[in-house]
């Protein structure tokens, strides 16, 4: 799935999703010394999981979310799916 632009621009961070299904994440692991962020391992967040997202990710097609007291990233293809079931149960 092609995520379009006007998605990407309107994910707003702080904003709060509840994952209809199991999503892929990469795990962000604290700061070394230099300050850069390292990249963990490759995990599942839960169906019924709360995510916030939480700001860009490492490319265009993904976005950093904090899910309990860990953060990720998450690919923009995952989030759509999300946003289209939050959209449609508020329409």
């Amino acid at each position: 799935m092609k995520v379009d632009a006007a998605f990407a621009a309107e994910t707003s961070y702080g904003r709060l999703y509840v994952l209809p299904r199991i999503v892929s994440a990469i795990q962000i692991l604290p700061s070394d010394e230099s300050g850069s962020k390292r990249l963990g391992l490759l995990t599942q967040l839960p169906e019924g999981a709360e995510i916030e997202l939480g700001g860009p990710g490492f490319n265009d097609q993904t976005r950093q979310v904090r899910c309990g007291s860990a953060s990720y990233y998450v690919f923009l293809d995952d989030l759509e799916m999300v946003r289209k079931q939050a959209h449609a149960a508020y329409a």
